[in-house]
């Protein structure tokens, strides 16, 4: 004798930033609740990172395939996924700016939005050399370790500029840049002028993100407070 089923799943239209896809979603259930705390428990980057993907893929009624989701898509669908699943409200601690103390913020999860934009293709490096760029996958991002990892700032922006350089363009060629070595591909990037390199970095801080702007009142001095929260770790 079979158990009886025991909800009807509730379905949700939600869209894919990066595709403008509409596609419904569902809570996520215990099983799923209990991966996701493992991961965090383990507090290990990649193993939080792959069952945020493994997260989103399930609840995702229609098939799609992750490899072509973006960072962004898979920050946005999580949210609006667990959103629907144990309430829109998250409480996150807000340090105040000027006695440092720490204020209880709630943050209406169905208010976060997509800021950025997809800009061209190309940059222009030098007469005959231009880097043609694109936007990193989650899965781009969930395996290299010194993106999800606990390294320094400046390691963690190598390597987000490592995975959206698409191909290095010169007059004779076209280089695939996942086909250079790891280690040549870290040089040429330091080998770069500030100027270059700054064309880069304005690039990647112009790309779709998940941000939103808070505003609180610090309940120990009572100074007014904005912050713009970026990323997804940012509301828990």
């Amino acid at each position: 004798m079979a158990l009886p089923k025991l909800n009807n799943t509730p379905k949700y239209p939600v869209v894919i930033p990066s595709t403008k896809q509409e596609v419904q979603i569902r809570p996520f259930v215990v099983k799923e609740e209990k991966i996701l705390l493992i991961a965090m428990e383990s507090q290990d980057p990649r193993q939080i990172a792959n069952s945020i993907l493994d997260t989103v893929t399930s609840c995702i009624i229609e098939d799609v395939d992750d490899r072509t989701l973006t960072s962004y898509d898979v920050e946005y669908l999580f949210l609006q996924i667990r959103s629907k699943s144990v309430g829109s409200m998250s409480k996150v601690m807000m340090k105040c700016k000027e006695c440092e103390s720490d204020t209880e913020v709630v943050v209406n999860i169905d208010e976060i939005k997509i800021d950025g934009e997809v800009l061209p293709k190309k940059i222009k490096i030098t007469d005959d050399i231009v880097l043609e760029m694109k936007q990193p996958t989650y899965r781009d991002i969930a395996k290299n370790e010194n993106v999800v990892g606990q390294g320094n700032n400046m390691d963690r922006i190598f390597a987000l500029i490592h995975e959206s350089i698409d191909a290095v363009q010169t007059e004779d060629e076209r280089i695939s840049f996942s086909d250079v070595p790891h280690g040549e591909a870290i040089e040429f990037l330091e080998s770069m002028t500030t100027e270059q390199f700054t064309k880069i970095r304005e690039y990647m801080e112009k790309m779709p993100a998940i941000k939103h702007t808070v505003d609180w009142d610090c309940e120990h001095c009572g100074t007014h407070n904005t912050i713009t929260l970026e990323g997804m770790q940012s509301f828990f």
